[in-house]
Order: structure tokens, then sequence, then C-alpha cells
């Protein structure tokens, strides 16, 4: 007969009871994914102080195989196979967080590992042994007994003493696998756990801390299929090639929350030099003017959430070998097939990596989304099948990056919006660090060809090219070559016609960029044309407004509205007129005091918003330049001012821009000058290149119109403007109380040019 009698306590109070189909449930819902569930027990071996994991799948082709896990680490004792593996939620890693013997870094906190082998298999049996014990402890665990409506505490898991299997470690045999597993399914989770370290140390704290690392040679993991008896051991894949990448792009985040990146390559003589990287974040702060309180937008720099991150990644471009030093065609197709299943960018928090990030077909960094929304505007490839890379995140207390209770990606928390954002704007900068290296080598590898089968030392066009090689063949097949012409000239053909090839290919980027500025121009045309029209509108309204009865901070909120609205139609009429201006196509010589003058003017709101003291010094009178489109020159000034606005903002001082113009020999000059934060001396001689910018890049979730500003295109269309009518540009040194001057010198028009366009 049951005893119904109860203490005094226990009428007093109620205790918690577990249903036994908890477990059922946490073995299928905390650990969701097979490659997550094996990784749970090979971070146990660790933990464990293992320095070999054997994983053996046994006729697992078939729902119902075996899976064994067998380690030679430290084993268990009776009483830590209590409170540690029985115990749900164990503590011990809390308390305990650095292992016995090899003093490791230990892999996890949740105490949820266990339910990793519930996921796989419906039974498991434990076999462990310590180095000090005589015997080995055999534990029996039928998932299957663990149903609702059975008390937890009541369902008892036979444990029995055996003879030792081996000195010390353990053993998990996992039976009646609930999936089937492919060759395939297994080289997948082999590469996952291979992957389960992070690469090496980025940073030395990481090395301090003594985090895993796979080239840790004090633990490995091995990986067997035994199908019939017959047993295949699963290759590793090789490292080795992150040292063949073309470029390799690095970054971190200081412990004063700054970040940088670096991009090095020796194949394209890019040294490391080191980019400022900021958030850029707006927020809203209010400000005192005359007693009232206003709102002011401001720019956050740091990333205020991140200290101690790093990364690496390793860049390829493929069927290109021309561009490599160090790598044959062979190997770089090897490179390409490997990365279409293991490219991207892999996460590792305190060693340890967590998926899905880096998985094939996950693009947390919005890679591959940023490179075919702007592939338009891009001549070299820059997706996650291009990249290899990692990101070591060191949060030991989990006070930044916590896991999901499945172990499934980290929780989308502040912290893990300004790391998406870092690292997403470190690769944008270095992929343009690379772009405009590989745009050099372009034209280097292009003068090298274009010498090879040419008749003289000139400049020849493509065009031409073909003419000589035509003329070629026909000497050829007209047998009007000797034989040692003829001999030369086969040798020779397969390189001139490599050379033509890159002749073409650089024609087509130069229209694919001229198709992507001409539709720039259009939709700029096209919405100044349109927005004109609304003008008058908004000026009635604002008399309207004006007439009323407002307070301070209305009035302070209409003086606002004023101002942007000025220099909105300034931008839009300037823009309008410029445009217009241009639909003829018609070439006259420039009046450049005038055309500075119409600058100023288009601009002036804008500098009182941002306190910006402008100063306009012309020397002389009839500054007319050689016959020019109109609209060139608005491109000039405004890519001039653009970058002048951001060094000033950089350096967060009192702004000063200063523009000369004069005259000297027979030729026009501008000098145009800022008191921002200058250009470094190893940089004066790089500003003009295609794809160099010191801008910090628009971040993964930037719009279009956002990844065209800070490109490095800017001064590299100016150089191109002004080389195109026989002039020059460069940085000069300044006047005193400035730190940037760029000089601009353009032909004067000549008495003739003035009096056909009568001006």
């Amino acid at each position: 007969m049951e005893n119904t009698e109860n203490t005094q306590e226990e009428l007093d109070s109620l205790s918690f009871h577990v249903d036994a189909g908890l477990i059922d449930r946490l073995g299928r819902e905390l650990v969701g994914r097979s490659e997550t569930a094996v990784s749970e027990l090979v971070k146990n071996s660790y933990d464990a102080d293992a320095k070999i994991v054997e994983v053996k799948f046994i006729n697992s082709n078939i729902i119902g195989g075996t899976l064994k896990i067998s380690d030679n680490g430290l084993g268990m004792t009776r009483d830590q196979l209590q409170k540690g593996f029985m115990t749900i939620s164990s503590s011990d890693k809390v308390h305990n967080p650095i292992s016995e013997r090899y003093e490791r870094r230990k892999a996890g906190r949740k105490g949820i590992g266990r339910f990793a082998t519930h996921r796989l298999g419906k039974k498991l049996t434990i076999i462990t042994q310590t180095l000090s014990s005589e015997k080995a402890l055999k534990l029996t665990i039928n998932w299957e007994d663990y149903v609702i409506d059975k008390d937890l505490a009541k369902i008892k898991n036979p444990v029995e003493e055996i003879e030792k299997t081996k000195l010390e470690g353990t053993e998990l045999i996992i039976e009646n696998l609930r999936e089937s597993w492919t060759p395939g399914e297994i080289k997948r989770i082999y590469r996952y756990v291979s992957d389960l370290f992070q690469p090496d140390y980025l940073s030395d704290r990481s090395r301090d801390l003594n985090l895993a690392k796979q080239e840790d040679s004090t633990f490995t993991v091995s990986f067997n299929e035994e199908i019939g008896g017959i047993e295949v051991s699963i290759a590793n894949p090789d490292k080795m090639i992150f040292e063949k990448s073309l470029a390799v792009i690095e970054g971190f985040i200081d412990a004063e929350n700054d970040g940088y990146c670096s991009v090095s390559s020796s194949s394209l003589e890019l040294e490391q030099d080191i980019i400022p990287i900021f958030y850029d974040k707006k927020e809203i702060v209010l400000k005192e003017e005359n007693g009232i309180q206003v709102e002011e937008k401001v720019n956050i720099k740091k990333y205020g959430q991140l200290k101690n991150i790093h990364f690496k990644v390793y860049y390829f471009i493929y069927n290109r070998e021309i561009y490599y030093t160090n790598i044959s065609k062979t190997e770089l197709a090897s490179v390409q097939k490997i990365a279409k299943e293991q490219g991207g960018v892999k996460l590792y928090r305190n060693g340890f990596r967590v998926l899905p990030y880096g998985e094939r077909g996950n693009d947390w960094l919005g890679i591959d989304k940023r490179y075919f929304d702007q592939s338009g505007e891009t001549n070299i490839p820059a997706g996650n099948q291009n990249l290899f890379g990692f990101v070591e995140i060191i949060d030991q207390e989990g006070d930044n990056f916590e896991e999901t209770a499945s172990r499934e990606g980290v929780l989308e928390n502040e912290s893990y919006i300004e790391l998406r954002d870092f690292i997403s704007k470190s690769l944008y900068a270095g992929i343009n660090r690379i772009r405009g290296q590989i745009t050099k080598k372009k034209i280097e590898i292009e003068k090298q060809k274009s010498s090879i089968g040419a008749t003289s030392d000139s400049i020849q066009t493509p065009f031409e090219k073909l003419d000589d090689l035509q003329n070629e063949i026909n000497d050829l097949v007209n047998g009007n070559l000797n034989d040692e012409q003829a001999s030369k000239f086969k040798a020779n053909i397969k390189q001139y016609v490599e050379g033509l090839k890159l002749d073409f290919q650089k024609l087509l980027d130069e229209l694919g960029m001229t198709r992507v500025l001409a539709g720039l121009g259009l939709t700029i045309g096209e919405f100044t044309h349109e927005v004109v029209q609304f003008s008058p509108s908004l000026y009635g309204d604002l008399d309207v407004i004006t007439d009323q009865q407002l307070n301070a901070d209305g009035l302070s909120s209409l003086e606002n509205l004023k101002r942007t609205i000025n220099l909105f139609t300034a931008y839009t009429s300037y823009f309008n007129a410029t445009v217009s201006a241009n639909v003829s196509r018609e070439l006259k010589p420039q009046e450049l005091d005038i055309v500075v003058t119409k600058f100023k003017n288009v601009i002036s709101s804008d500098l009182r918003k941002l306190e910006i003291e402008f100063l306009f010094e012309p020397y002389g009178y009839n500054f007319f330049t050689v016959p020019m489109h109109s609209s060139e020159w608005s491109s000039i000034l405004f890519n001039l001012y653009t970058n002048s606005k951001k060094a000033i903002k950089r350096r967060n001082i009192a702004g000063q821009i200063k523009i000369i113009i004069g005259k000297e020999d027979q030729r026009i000059y501008l000098e145009f000058m800022d008191n921002g934060d200058g250009i470094p001396d190893e940089n004066k001689n790089r500003i003009f290149d295609a794809f160099f910018t010191t801008s910090s890049p628009a971040g993964f979730d930037a719009t279009q119109d956002e990844r065209l500003t800070g490109t490095g295109l800017g001064l590299k269309i100016v150089k191109d403007i002004v080389e195109t009518y026989g002039g020059d540009i460069g940085v000069i040194e300044p006047e005193s109380d400035y730190s940037t001057c760029i000089r601009i010198e353009m032909p004067l028009a000549t008495e003739k040019q003035k009096s056909d366009y009568a001006v």
C-alpha cells in the first residue's frame, strides 16, 4: 500500500517534478543539425584533455547504423559521471573552465552536449575509465524510455563495472542511428569538425588564453566509415591552399573600439597599409542653442560593443593565373573546386566554430548580395567563393556574443550588428585595394603583350594591332616571310592574341563603367527635371507657415527647413542647368572664374550648414580653358568639394576651403585647398588610381547609391577629364593653415578657339 503520509514541510510547499518527455524534446530541439551534434561530442573529448579522437560510422548507410566516438582523455569516475554527464545543464565547466592536464580553455558552458547523442541515435552506451581506476564503468541509456507521462527521476539507467578497454579515456557507442549517412554527408561533417577550431591565432590574446586551434599537435580527430566490415578513412582537406592566395585581407578592432583593416599581396606588390574603418552610425542628440534644446544628428565612428575582434580572409580570383606568382593553372582550378563547397567567412567564438556562418549558401555578411547587386561596377569577382576566411571573437563570459541554446548561431544583438558591419566594410575596402592593383597589373601586362609582334615602338590602339596581325597573317599565307620570320611569328602569335584580349577587356571594363555612369547621369537628369516643378509649391507653403504664430521651437525648425529647401533647390537647379547644357554635346571654352563663382553659389547653403569658410582668389582675368563640356568642370569641382568635406569631418575642425585660379605659361591652373586630415605621403601618388579610397566603405546593407559613394573612382574620373584635354593634376604643398592642395593645370583657349565660339 502506497505511503500517503506527508511531512508538514511537504504540505506547506510544492516542488517541481520533471516529465521524462522533456529529455526527448531537448534532444530533438536543442541540437538541430547533425554537424552540431557530432561537434559537441568532439568538444567534450577536447575538454577531457584527449589527444586523439576516433570517429567511426558503422553500417550507417541505412537507418539503424552505429556511431562510435572514442578518445584517450582523462575519463570519468562514477561521481564525475553522475554529477557531470547525468546532470542536466551541469555547471562543472562554469566552475572549472580550464582543463586539468593541458590547461585548455573548455568549449561549452551550457551542459547540454549529452543531448547530441539523443539527436543522433536511440541508444547510448558509455564506457569510461580513468588512469587510476582498476575497472571501467559501462553506462547504458535507452532514449526510447524517456517518453511523456513518466517521472524523469524514476527512470533508471544501468551502470556496471567491466574490464578496462584502454588505459584511460571514454568511448561513446550510439546505436540505432535515426538517420542514414551517405559518404558525402560524412565528409561534410568531417569538414565541419576539421574546421571546429580556428585555423590559427589571430591575436596575442587568443594565444595567451590558449584557445583551441587547428594546428594544435596535442589534439587530432580521425574519421572512418565501415560498411560490411570494410573500413575507409575520410581524407583531410588541404589547408595549404591559403598560402597560394592572391591577397590577404586582415582586420581588427582594438581595445579603444577603433576598427582597422589592411591588405597585402606579394603577387600584386601590395603592401600592408592600414585602412581605418568607421561605424558611421547616425544618432540623435540634444544640443542647446540660445537657450533652446535642438536635435542634432551625430556620427558614431567607434564600434562601442566590440573589442579585441580579429579576422583574416584569403582572396582568390580564378582563371587568371597570370596575376599570381606562386600558383599553377591546375592548382588554381583545384582551389576553385574546393571553394564551391568551403568558400566563405567562418566565425569562431573562443576558438570554436559557430554554425551556420560561412557554410555553403549562408551569406551572413551580404558578400554575394553586394557583389551581384553591383556587378556592373566591378571588374573583379568578389563573392563568397573567392574567399576563405575566419573571424576570431574572444568573449569568454558571453557578455557580447552568446550562442543560442541550439548552438546554431549567436544572438543577433547590437554586438552582432556591429561585427557584421565591421567585417563587411573591411572586406569591401580590401577588395577595392585589390581592384586598383589588378587594374595596374592589367596595364603592365598589356604593355608587355603589345610589344610582341608590333611593327613600331609607337602606342597602338587595339584596332591598329588587329590590322598589323591581319597583315602578318597575309604575309605568312602569301609566303612573304622567310623561315626565321615565320617561325618567330608562329611562336609569338598566342601571346599577341592574349595581348589583344587584354586590350578589349580593358575597353569592355571602361564601357561597363561608362554605362553605369551614363545611367546615373540620366537618372539625375530625369530627377532634377521633374523636381524643379515642385519649387513654387514648396516656397508657397513656406510663406504660409511663416505667417503663422509659432513658438521658439517652431521658428527654429522653420529656419532649418528654409535652409534645407534652399540647398535642395540650388543643387537641383544647378544639375538641371548642367544636364540641359550638356544635351547638345557642344564643346566650348569655359571661363573658369565664372564656373567657380557659380559653383560657390550652389554650395553656399551647404557651407553655412556645415560652418565651412570658403575663399575664392582669382589672379588675373580671361580664364578661358580649351573647349570642354560644362558638365565636366561641375564633376571636377563637386568631387574635390566632397573629398574636402569628408576630410574636414574626419578631423572634426572648423572647416576652411580655398580655391585659387591663375595663369602660367599659356596654361590655367586651379588650386583646391582644405584644412582636413590631409593625405599621407605614401598615398599622394595613389589617390588618382581607380578604386583607391580613404573613405570608410558603406555597410553590408547600404543602398546602391550609398555604395557608389567612396568607391575610389571620383579622383580617377577627375584625372581622366583633365588629361583628356592635355592637362595635369597632382598633389602639391598647401599654403599655411591648410593640409591638402590639389593643383589642376589646363591649356588656355587659343584666340581662334575663343573666336570660333564667340567668347
